[in-house]
């Protein structure tokens, strides 16, 4: 097997391992009750992600997890006050569990008055920690390396740390959106410029190859590169227009 045929055999078999896991593959896996949503409340994207996040950063800071899981509560409440849905009744009252669990773990009196400060702070801290900004730098240095073949593993690893956290960013900046229009601009501008790097995150199963190459590391590969010159040659294909 040639190495460009090895290659080749490598990106389709993480994409279709990406694909049997769901657009989520990046997120760890609901540990509590994310995942659970009721088919009545999916219509509702925000809750299921809402608690995949508060999963995620339960270790790092339970008491933002916990803020998430009741705003998750209060979503779920007014898609169906009176859970009336196939499910909801029983997925309201284990999310109210995992509340109390958390609330019976909080050290002293809670000001939920402090909540919006609290997740604005988290949001800041939590791009300083994991170095948000390098590791966007150094996936665009990897895919653009002469050597980026040789990479794959590597290049897989950052992106798919990068898509976790900048996944449970846009929680957190969504979450701060639904809760007050009061945002600091610094803040507000930082979560414009993350959430433009979370357009990736949308399963695709058609690669637009005249689009920028920093979210779609197949195209970089210069067996690809040389398949799109290809079509340069060839006359009379269809245009993005003739589409709708």
């Amino acid at each position: 097997m040639s190495r460009a045929e090895e290659l080749w055999e490598r990106l389709v078999r993480a994409s279709l391992s990406r694909e049997r896991l769901g657009t989520y593959a990046y997120v760890h896996p609901g540990i509590g009750i994310a995942g659970n949503v009721p088919s009545s409340l999916a219509k509702n994207r925000d809750l299921d992600e809402i608690l995949r996040a508060a999963d995620e950063i339960q270790d790092e800071d339970p008491n933002i997890s916990r803020i998430l899981c009741e705003h998750a509560y209060s979503l779920a409440q007014n898609l169906d006050p009176n859970s009336e849905g196939r499910g909801v009744l029983q997925f309201k009252t284990g999310l109210m569990s995992v509340i109390k669990q958390k609330l019976a773990k909080e050290v002293g009196p809670i000001d939920r008055s402090q909540d919006v400060a609290r997740l604005q702070e988290f949001y800041k801290l939590y791009r300083e920690k994991n170095n948000v900004d390098k590791l966007r730098e150094e996936e665009m240095k990897l895919r653009e390396s002469s050597a980026f073949s040789g990479n794959l593993s590597e290049l897989e690893r950052k992106t798919v740390k990068r898509k976790r956290l900048f996944a449970t960013l846009k929680v957190i900046g969504t979450v701060l959106e639904q809760l007050t229009k009061e945002i600091p601009e610094e803040l507000k501008r930082m979560m414009e410029s993350d959430t433009a790097m979370t357009e990736d995150l949308i399963a695709y199963n058609i690669i637009p190859l005249d689009g920028p190459s920093l979210t779609n590391a197949i195209v970089d590969l210069p067996e690809v590169r040389a398949a799109v010159s290809a079509l340069k040659y060839f006359g009379g294909l269809p245009k993005d227009k003739k589409f709708k």
